[in-house]
């Protein structure tokens, strides 16, 4: 008969109910989120319907869903269009949308070459002008909303902005920027 340590199997117990602890939380967690989601984006539906709207009857089930999955593939597709967002993006942060006054405006005149800081390659740097984005200085001023707001926009990693460290890089070159366009040219004398 073979013979197991009672310590080992102590042990394997432990991982077990440590893993599915683990696992119920991050599924709950998932939920949650998706949840959330899924009630801003019922939110953004109703803020669409116009006083006629509430005059006429009642919406359909699958008007509701139409106008939930219009809303959905915007959302998915990063609203990359650029007149959608400039419209949509007031500064109500709390609802999911960039606070532009105060990170700044800009257009593609403005725009600097994000893809100086790492993390930012060509598809990101266009994600990111896509909704409004162009310029060391925007980045710079970004809060943790404002980094979670962009997250889900350009559909990045979570905590990417975080680990790549963008907003103190973003800091460092508007920074030098700054300095380079306010230092004079100075002449070598002959």
């Amino acid at each position: 008969m073979i013979s197991i340590p009672l310590i080992y199997i102590e042990v394997f117990f432990l991982m077990l109910t440590s893993f599915l602890i683990g696992y119920f939380f991050a599924f709950f967690y998932q939920k949650s989120k998706y949840l959330r989601k899924l009630n801003k984006l019922q939110r953004l539906v109703n803020l669409d319907k116009t006083e006629d709207d509430f005059a006429q009857a009642p919406i359909s089930e699958e008007d509701h869903l139409e106008k939930f999955r219009k809303v959905a593939k915007l959302k998915q597709l990063g609203k990359s269009k650029k007149s959608h967002v400039k419209e949509k993006t007031v500064s109500v942060v709390n609802d999911g949308e960039l606070d532009f006054e105060r990170i700044g405006k800009a257009d593609e005149t403005d725009a600097d070459n994000l893809q100086k800081i790492i993390g930012i390659g060509p598809f990101t740097e266009e994600k990111l002008n896509d909704i409004g984005i162009y310029t060391f200085e925007q980045i710079s001023k970004f809060n943790s909303n404002d980094i979670e707001i962009v997250t889900e926009l350009i559909q990045f990693f979570p905590d990417r902005i975080i680990n790549d460290h963008w907003v103190s890089k973003a800091k460092m070159l508007a920074e030098s920027k700054r300095r380079t366009f306010k230092e004079p040219i100075r002449m070598k004398k002959a």
